[in-house]
């Protein structure tokens, strides 16, 4: 048996903007999901944080990943992948399970079938930390060590990203990169291949003094939201993107440099563009001028429209007790942490 785990991530400034080839800076954060894996007459997803497990045959799984890769293809062509998202959704999430497994089986060239055990998890579901990346990050790096396949990074990051092509339609690729590699990380799509640049040697120092605040689950999920900001006409999205992305410029050159006054002034300006395309619920809005009042900075995270804040000021403890007061739970995670790793025997 394998057993594995793999971070989530927070994108500290680049969400949606990095769809458009903006780039986005992106941590691990300390909170990770845990995966165990074994070889199988069928294709078993058992995960225990929910009482629903689902058992495929090895057919079943390779028939979703073909049929899959045909809506994925149609739905490129309209510009549209309401049908995909649809379909990944139907019996619970079923097809996008039967396809995520297929695939990945599909890759490693998997003989037989498998057994996921998904052990633990401390990523809140839908909370901007990117649980569903992390998880199938785990997994493809378990199946690859499990079938003695390619188990880089750079494998183990290009399967994860095809699995993340069934949730997102035309995903970044900034959370799997992220939940793969750990650390720190500057990604830009690109082609023939996506820019991925460790940032360790340029800022080596830890982050520190930054809180982060689960809202509540959105009610859309990423590759709708995502939707909904390509819906938004060009002339109006595209001016905001390319400013996000001159953002993400200087806040690398700002966290080099510790420049803590010039850093909240971009993460509150960050939050302002997100807002205007419509991603702010009630619940953000009113955590971030909490924060702002106090002098200090926050953001909406991932996807928007809920999920988790990223909240900085120079006395966290501040932002802690002010947030509690108005009825949500922060809590405190490392940055920049290790990446997908095999784990010792629990």
């Amino acid at each position: 048996m394998i057993k594995v785990s793999a971070p989530g991530k927070v994108h500290l400034i680049g969400e949606h903007a990095v769809v458009y080839n903006h780039p986005a800076i992106i941590a691990a954060v300390g909170k990770r999901v845990y995966a165990e894996a074994e070889k199988a007459s069928n294709v078993i997803l058992t995960d225990i944080r929910f009482k629903k497990n689902f058992i495929f045959t090895i057919h079943e799984v390779e028939e979703a990943r073909k049929k899959s890769q045909e809506i994925w293809n149609i739905c490129k062509e309209k510009g549209s992948f309401s049908e995909l998202l649809k379909w990944v959704k139907e019996g619970e999430y079923e097809n996008y399970w039967k396809a995520t497994l297929g695939t990945i089986l599909h890759m490693v060239g998997a003989d037989s079938g498998i057994a996921i055990h998904i052990t633990k998890c401390d990523i809140p579901t839908g909370s901007g930390l990117g649980s569903s990346a992390a998880q199938v990050v785990a997994i493809s790096k378990a199946a690859s060590e499990l079938y003695g396949s390619d188990s880089s990074f750079e494998k183990v990051n290009e399967m994860a990203f095809e699995c993340e092509k069934f949730a997102h339609g035309t995903p970044s690729g900034g959370d799997n990169t992220a939940c793969c590699y750990g650390g720190l990380v500057w990604f830009q799509k690109s082609q023939p291949k996506n820019i991925v640049i460790p940032l360790g040697d340029e800022i080596s120092h830890k982050l520190e003094n930054f809180v982060l605040v689960y809202t509540k689950q959105p009610e859309k999920t990423t590759g709708e939201l995502v939707q909904m900001v390509r819906e938004i006409p060009e002339d109006e999205r595209n001016p905001k993107m390319e400013e996000l992305g001159k953002l993400t410029y200087t806040m690398k050159d700002v966290l080099k440099h510790k420049d803590h006054k010039k850093m909240k002034d971009i993460i509150n300006r960050t939050n302002a563009i997100l807002s205007s395309l419509g991603l702010a619920i009630p619940e953000t809005d009113h955590i971030y001028q909490e924060v702002k009042n106090l002098g200090g900075a926050a953001k909406m995270c991932g996807a928007c429209y809920g999920g988790v804040m990223l909240c900085w000021h120079e006395s966290p403890q501040e932002i802690v007790d002010a947030i509690k007061k108005i009825g949500f739970q922060p809590f405190e995670a490392d940055l920049a942490v290790e990446g997908v790793r095999i784990e010792k025997p629990f």
